[in-house]
């Protein structure tokens, strides 16, 4: 320890009892003015309900085969409107049992103008709810069933 000073330890403590009470450095006298409690917002400490990611609005997709007709690959699909097109590609590829691929889909009118890419959902393809059509197609692949 270094030692202080009688005046230098005086003066080192009253500059730290003005630090701690920045008022009476200033020159004004003590208990002059009491501390306002500040008033605490309503909204302190609480927090907004998260909005839920879950989407509550149903959709029943009926899915066809465009060409050719066959109910035997019809099926129907229980989603939402922020179902992507992806979602539904691997579902059909999955009732194929993963043997087709480069599928083309349309919603609610099978068109070559109109088909909708993987990443759409059924929201941004006119579908909000209740009952929709997804037809899809695709181009068989060369292989030792077909040579």
């Amino acid at each position: 320890q270094v030692p202080i000073s009688a005046d230098r330890r005086v003066l080192l403590t009253n500059w730290l009892a003005n630090s701690a009470a920045p008022e009476r450095a200033m020159g004004k006298k003590a208990g002059g003015k009491k501390e306002e409690k500040q008033t605490r917002s309503q909204w302190e400490g609480k927090h907004p309900e998260p909005k839920s990611r879950v989407d509550e609005r149903k959709v029943v997709a009926t899915v066809k085969l465009a060409a050719p007709v066959c109910n035997l690959l019809e099926f129907k699909l229980d989603c939402s409107p922020s179902t992507k097109i992806s979602f539904i590609v691997d579902r059909i590829i999955d009732r194929h049992g993963g043997s087709i691929s480069d599928l083309s889909v349309c919603v609610n009118r099978f068109h070559p103008e109109e088909i909708v890419g993987r990443d759409k959902t059924l929201e941004q393809c006119g579908v909000f709810g209740g009952e929709c059509l997804i037809y899809y197609d695709f181009v068989p692949r060369a292989g030792a069933l077909l040579a």
